[in-house]
């Protein structure tokens, strides 16, 4: 089954090297560049993942969690961050993320986890 994740994130070159490393893993992705578009748009791209940086201006990725969670939305989501601090991790579990992944990671790392989430779901 080819799965969709929603990949959430200000900078264009994380961006485009995430999208490279989920659709070499057979994945589809639909991009966005900041919270306030994937919460308005999370219904329209109706994704079975959401990977999301929590570092974000004007919206952060603990606030579009939050609001997407207040939605209604049930899938997986990841919070992809280059903090690895026990403290920002916690309130991202407290907002509802399901697993924080800290940048840098190896791609497999991040490939392993999506697929641990997308099949318990």
């Amino acid at each position: 089954m080819n799965s969709t994740i929603l990949v959430v994130d200000d900078d264009q070159t994380a961006l485009d090297i995430v999208d490279l490393v989920l659709e070499r893993a057979g994945y589809t992705v639909v991009r966005s560049s900041n919270g306030t578009s994937a919460v308005s748009g999370v219904e329209e791209s109706n994704p079975d993942l959401i990977l999301i940086d929590l570092m974000m201006p004007h919206m952060s990725g603990q606030q579009a969690v939050r609001q997407m969670r207040s939605k209604g939305v049930k899938v997986p989501i990841v919070a992809f961050t280059a903090l690895d601090d026990p403290r920002v991790h916690q309130e991202a579990r407290e907002a509802g993320c399901d697993l924080i992944v800290t940048k840098p990671c190896k791609s497999r790392d991040l490939v392993r986890g999506i697929q641990s989430l997308l099949e318990t779901t």
